[in-house]
């Protein structure tokens, strides 16, 4: 009994120093451990400072940076803006410049189109005064011997055009009525003439004028009035319709019927320029149908 009370004794005295060691064990690991907690926590704070002071540096220079591009941004464009307005004071003064020289070109141009106008009312009043005098010539009357000052030779109907032919002929006819001569234009196709009958009319003209286009040479009746104007020696004007056929064309075709019809110089007949046309016309049948014109022919 006494060996088992003292075994029991031995073994609460290890028990208790198996807790105390257990105790100390303990103890020490939780020391350890909240030391290295702590060193970790030292650790962590230095690497945060210094991130922390590297991310303000950082930052620092960011803005250093960027006040430097912003800087180097707003003289760029003081730059730009100084020299657009001094390139838009040059660009007004050379404005300046061009305006006045303008202003004296157009000064210029002035002076020299109402010397042109004064020049060409001058010569119109001129020209109306030759015209008047003209006029007083041609009513005195066809000349002795003549029917008409003029006959018209044209063809009236064109596979294209039409009857425009026709209205170009009258047209031409009406304007040298007008200006005071009497001409042979027909009116009804020739259905109540003979061809002997157009021949006769055609001797008893002082001039004959011919429409032309690239169909009128096939007319058997304009081939029968130029042969008749030229035996009977009467000159012929041609007017080419020049505004719908082409004036070579034509001239080849009417080299073929006789030399009769080149003798004197063409006229185009364009819409644009019909007064320049219609006074040429004019002016011919003046220069061959006068009185004195006519008696010249006569005795030659």
């Amino acid at each position: 009994m006494s060996a088992t009370k003292r075994d029991a004794q031995e073994a609460m005295v290890a028990a208790r120093t198996d807790v105390e060691e257990a105790k100390d064990a303990a103890r020490q690991e939780v020391e350890a451990a909240t030391a290295a907690t702590r060193l970790e926590v030292k650790e962590a704070m230095a690497v945060a400072k210094h991130d922390v002071e590297e991310a303000i540096l950082t930052a620092k220079k960011d803005v250093e940076e960027a006040k430097a591009a912003a800087r180097e941004e707003v003289e760029a464009a003081m730059a730009t803006t100084k020299r657009a307005v001094q390139e838009a004071m040059v660009a007004a003064e050379m404005n300046v410049e061009e305006a006045k020289a303008a202003a004296m070109a157009a000064t210029k141009l002035g002076i020299d189109e109402a010397k042109n106008a004064a020049f060409n009312l001058g010569s119109c009043l001129q020209t109306y005064a030759e015209r008047q005098a003209r006029a007083k010539t041609i009513s005195a009357g066809v000349p002795l011997g003549r029917k008409y000052h003029y006959f018209l030779s044209h063809k009236k109907k064109h596979s294209v055009l039409g009857r425009q032919p026709e209205s170009l002929a009258m047209a031409l006819h009406d304007s040298q009525t007008s200006a005071g001569f009497v001409g042979f234009f027909d009116v009804d196709d020739l259905k109540t003439i003979t061809p002997q009958q157009l021949s006769e009319d055609v001797s008893m003209s002082c001039a004959m004028i011919v429409v032309l286009n690239d169909e009128t040479y096939l007319s058997s009746w304009c081939q029968l009035e130029w042969k008749a104007a030229e035996l009977a020696g009467i000159p012929v004007l041609c007017i080419v319709d020049a505004q719908n056929v082409s004036r070579a064309t034509v001239l080849e075709q009417v080299e073929r019927c006789g030399s009769h019809l080149m003798v004197h110089q063409w006229v185009s007949y364009i819409d644009t320029y019909r007064h320049d046309a219609t006074r040429q016309i004019t002016d011919w049948l003046h220069e061959h149908c006068t009185l004195k014109t006519v008696g010249r022919t006569h005795t030659s």
